[in-house]
């Protein structure tokens, strides 16, 4: 004997809908007479009453009919028509293929669509397959849009913190009225545009101005510029404050989130970075976009400032702050040194006033290792003084040279890899690795590589020319900063360095020859990864 089917009705009228005359009686009444005639058990009808059915709209009793759904709670969804379910496809078939894969049957009286037999499953399959399919075209043709956008130089998005539409006259920003001094006045820009915001900027400003100084976080900035006072509307004074967004939430204290957005937006050189999406179809972090171009807006920090503060950013996974009145440690070398017997990464540790690097396997017990602990003074030491006598006063055309030369080969063997694997000489596995070393070694980080390199090489050499006894604070930060910008990797056993992976950016400064015949010859003692093994005890082969 066949169980019988528990089925659920939903009915809906807009508020223009119940003004006309339309009545959520009449849906009800059409639903049950359906139930009857099938011979369904009416469980439940859901109603929501005055709301639209257009995209994104909030429908509580949708919602929970959806969640009943989920929970196993019924076996058919009963309508009047389909409109009173949904007005708009996409939001139609999604909804649809979530039913079917909670084994829901769906039923429209008016239009005599049953989803319930055999061949409606069948449509509702398909229907499911369309629906995917139109996403990821839609998918695909939104990321077209904003890329040609970005090429263009113009904003995909709404407008970020420090800038405006300059439309002063008529302006309706949540920071205009009472707040900017140039409210009501005229247009700063044409329509469509982007203009610098007077009192934003200032934040901006700030912002990387303290945090280039070396000594704030991100907290720390977040807390001054809601401290500081400024000239706003009609020579008020006024305290910073967040954009705030329409119909989501108003202006209000600048966080510490905000301050971390900020400092890590290029959109404030006057260039526009184009993220793109991943591997896993996410969108690529802020500090991995794809492309980077110039802008048609103004800039309100100097692109060089702005690598400044990334490189510092990489180089330390927290900005200094006081603990309990006195300065936390500052290890130059953490996330950079690592164990040349296990491999595992050398971490900060203090002790007796004496500082030190030790095994992260040793601290988390996850393994055992002999490498003991290493005099974070003496290895720091060493390493800068190695650095120092390394480094061979390069000008800025050879280091251009040398990195245009390294970028070269990277994208010819690259290239070369494309035509092996698209001629089926070269497995899937080998060109994922190839595409994963091309990628590590020509990687911008929101920045342009040219401009960063020589940031990088300038900041290495005014480090090394510094008074190595000075062992300031502010000296300190700029040496972890620097070895971020030489290193990947460093390798010890004991106190010896038994083999280091420098940047592409430092292989310019290596070292030459003495003897007249090597002369402009760049001397490699590494193995064909870049980490370098002559000479250093390590079980590898030199190039």
């Amino acid at each position: 004997m066949n169980q019988i089917q528990r089925a659920v009705g939903y009915s809906r009228v807009s508020m223009r809908e119940q003004v006309d005359g339309h009545s959520l009686d009449a849906q009800s009444v059409n639903i049950q007479n359906y139930c009857k005639s099938k011979g369904w058990n009416l469980v439940e009808i859901y109603t929501d009453a005055g709301l639209s059915a257009k995209k994104d709209s909030h429908r509580p009793s949708l919602e929970k009919l959806m969640q009943d759904a989920e929970a196993g709670s019924f076996d058919i969804v009963v309508v009047d028509k389909i409109d009173r379910f949904y007005r708009h496809l996409h939001g139609l078939l999604t909804a649809l293929d979530q039913l079917n894969k909670h084994h829901v049957g769906f039923v429209s009286v008016q239009e005599q669509l049953d989803f319930t037999s055999t061949w409606g499953k069948l449509t509702l399959t398909v229907l499911g397959m369309l629906a995917e399919i139109y996403i990821q075209n839609l998918g695909q043709e939104t990321r077209k849009g904003k890329r040609q956008r970005a090429r263009k130089g113009l904003w995909n998005g709404s407008i970020p913190f420090g800038y405006c539409r300059g439309n002063c006259s008529t302006c309706t920003d949540s920071n205009g009225p009472d707040y900017c001094p140039c409210f009501g006045l005229n247009d700063i820009c044409e329509s469509g545009g982007v203009a610098i915001h007077p009192i934003e900027s200032q934040a901006v400003k700030i912002a990387f101005e303290k945090y280039l100084s070396g000594n704030s976080s991100d907290a720390l900035i977040a807390e001054l510029l809601n401290e500081l006072e400024v000239e706003g509307y009609r020579g008020h004074t006024i305290h910073f404050r967040s954009k705030g967004r329409y119909s989501k939430n108003s202006p209000g204290l600048i966080s510490k989130d905000s301050v971390r957005t900020m400092l890590q937006r290029v959109f404030y050189t006057g260039k526009i970075a184009y993220y793109g999406i991943d591997e896993s179809g996410n969108k690529r972090r802020r500090s991995h976009s794809l492309e980077v171009y110039d802008a048609k807006h103004p800039a309100i920090i100097s692109y060089e400032d702005f690598a400044e503060v990334q490189i510092i950013r990489s180089s330390l996974t927290t900005t200094p702050k006081n603990m309990y009145q006195h300065p936390t440690n500052i290890f130059p070398l953490s996330g950079l040194l690592r164990c040349g017997y296990c491999g595992s990464l050398m971490r900060g540790v203090s002790g007796k006033n004496i500082l030190y690097y030790r095994d992260a396997g040793q601290i988390e017990r996850t393994h055992k290792c002999k490498q003991p602990l290493v005099k974070a003074n003496e290895i720091d030491t060493e390493i800068f003084k190695w650095i120092y006598e390394t480094i061979s006063n390069p000008d800025d055309v050879s280091i251009q040279a040398s990195i245009k030369k390294n970028r070269e080969k990277a994208e010819e063997r690259f290239t070369r890899a494309q035509s092996l694997y698209l001629a089926g000489e070269l497995d899937s596995t080998k060109y994922e690795n190839e595409k994963v070393r091309y990628n590590q070694l020509t990687e911008t980080n929101s920045c342009d590589t040219k401009d960063l390199q020589l940031i990088t090489s300038v900041s290495i050499m005014a480090l090394v020319n510094e008074k190595r006894d000075n062992e300031n604070r502010t000296l300190t930060i700029n040496k972890k900063k620097a070895l971020k910008s030489v290193f990947k990797a460093l390798y010890i056993r004991g106190n010896a360095i038994v083999g280091l992976e420098p940047t592409i950016a430092f292989m310019s400064h290596i070292r030459k020859e003495n003897d007249p015949s090597q002369k402009g010859k760049v001397v490699c003692s590494s193995g064909s990864d870049g980490v370098r093994t002559r000479d250093l005890g390590l079980d590898r082969a030199a190039c």
